[in-house]
């Protein structure tokens, strides 16, 4: 027999009814917590560029913006290559940032001009984005001087000049989504006299954004049972708060960066897990090494930057005891044997060996470390490195680390014991830095009552001497 169609249409009914109103709940609370958690992520985002905007603005000095013109070229201007240096190096070091730059207000309200561009510590052949042989206008780097109408991006208005701002929304440009950080560039008395822009990528949380309604779509499709959508839903939050946590993590690594040297480590492990996904079990071991030597660097980087923060903060926990300097001296020579084999360079050491100090073994160890990893570093292949100890009277005793390397630029020697400071030749030899090393070192021999100091010729190479007190 069957069954009345008035009939099946009221059992029908309140099923239905109970299905579209689960619907719209489900359909509801999923678009509202969509609509919420993207705006959550975007803060995040915007944050992290603003920390990086921030810390980056630090390594920029206003009166010597100041004397870059728009007759300025890298060839007449010592200033305007180095500060294009500076923002080349922020930008290769800073993961995600596709452009870095400083501009100067006019008398235009609505017009700004470029004081640098990263771009132009590149050539015609890396600018040549389309790869054409044909240097497009947009494909240029900006010249100091170069007009910029800023009308869409009301940030750079008043704000940019004032304090850390972000862009407001996410935009689009040629190379995909791009959202742009700024900090104001002030002179010792406070005068704003720039603005640093950084423009960075936004693509990851384009992606994030487009895909974050896949699973309430299947959610939807799925409404067959209650608990299965339960744990759909349960499924996504956790998904998402792993997603927040992964990029709040992000951003206080680069806050306590400082500006930058991560990208190098995550880029070996993201490649290796890519290789691991797409090669399978015959390159374990390949990719299990790699990303050993990311973790390693990671681990480099992360206890620099806690050293340098207790050298800031003045906690430097000294201990001395009386030990022979030339012991301290030969152990850290002979730990630093396979990168000198690997430069086929040689170490000589001369040294008074009746010097015995009350000093900090591991600190001052700390300290010979990164001298003789720096003369290492920049000094050609086949180089030889001295390291000499002496006792100057009765009071003192130095040793020096001399290398006939690439030295440092005579204009960047003041500065180069200041954090995040690094000659301006120092990429040309060695990517990755961050410019704490020297740093760290001074602040270790002062906390121990002595001096160092650096003599150097560019091109002829560099003798650092450090001197400590014997008693």
């Amino acid at each position: 027999m069957h069954t009345p169609i008035n009939e099946r249409f009221r059992i029908i009914l309140p099923v239905a009814l109970i299905a579209a109103i689960t619907v719209c709940a489900l359909g509801a609370a999923g678009i509202s917590f969509y609509v919420r958690g993207q705006r959550m992520m975007e803060e995040q985002l915007k944050e992290k560029l603003r920390t990086a905007a921030t810390a980056a603005v630090m390594q920029f000095d206003g009166e010597m913006l100041k004397k870059i013109n728009s007759g300025s070229t890298m060839e007449n201007s010592e200033e305007l290559r180095n500060v294009v240096y500076r923002l080349h190096d922020l930008r290769t070091q800073i993961a995600n940032v596709r452009f870095a730059y400083i501009m100067r207000r006019t008398e235009d309200p609505l017009m700004h001009a470029f004081i640098a561009d990263a771009d132009m510590a590149l050539s015609d052949e890396e600018l040549d984005e389309n790869k054409n042989g044909i240097l497009e206008e947009a494909e240029k780097a900006a010249e100091p001087g170069e007009l910029y109408e800023w009308e869409g991006f009301p940030v750079l208005a008043e704000q940019a000049f004032m304090r850390p701002s972000v862009d407001e929304n996410i935009g689009e440009d040629v190379w995909g989504p791009i959202i742009s950080g700024y900090a104001p560039i002030k002179t010792k008395n406070g005068e704003v006299v720039a603005t640093l822009g950084i423009d960075m990528a936004a693509d990851e949380y384009k992606a994030l954004s487009t895909s974050i309604f896949s699973p309430i779509a299947l959610l939807l499709v799925l409404l067959a049972a209650i608990s299965i959508a339960g744990g759909t839903v349960l499924g996504f939050w956790r998904s998402r708060a792993n997603e927040l946590q992964r990029l709040e993590t992000e951003r206080m690594g680069l806050l306590r960066l400082a500006f930058h040297q991560l990208g190098g480590p995550l880029t070996i492990i993201s490649w290796s897990l890519e290789e691991l996904e797409e090669d399978g079990p015959t390159s374990i071991q390949r990719t299990v090494e790699n990303i050993h030597e990311g973790i390693r660097r990671l681990n480099g980087i992360l206890k620099t930057l806690k050293e340098a923060d207790i050298v800031h903060a003045g906690k430097i926990d000294y201990k001395p005891e009386s030990v022979s300097l030339s012991t301290i001296l030969e152990e850290v020579a002979a730990q630093s044997k396979i990168k000198l084999d690997e430069r086929k360079q040689t170490i000589n050491l001369s040294l008074d060996r009746s010097l015995t100090m009350n000093l900090d073994p591991k600190l001052i160890a700390s300290v010979a470390q990164e001298l003789i990893t720096n003369a290492i570093d920049f000094s050609p292949n086949g180089a030889e490195i001295r390291v000499v100890s002496v006792r100057v009277g009765e009071e003192w005793a130095e040793f020096s680390v001399i290398d006939t390397g690439y030295g440092i630029p005579k204009k960047d020697q003041k500065r180069i014991f200041e954090e995040f400071t690094r000659g301006s030749n120092a990429l040309k030899y060695k990517s990755d830095g961050n410019g704490l090393g020297m740093y760290i070192v001074k602040g270790i021999v002062e906390q121990a009552g002595g001096k160092v100091r650096l003599r150097s010729t560019e091109g002829k190479g560099t003798t650092v001497t450090v001197r400590l007190p014997v008693r």
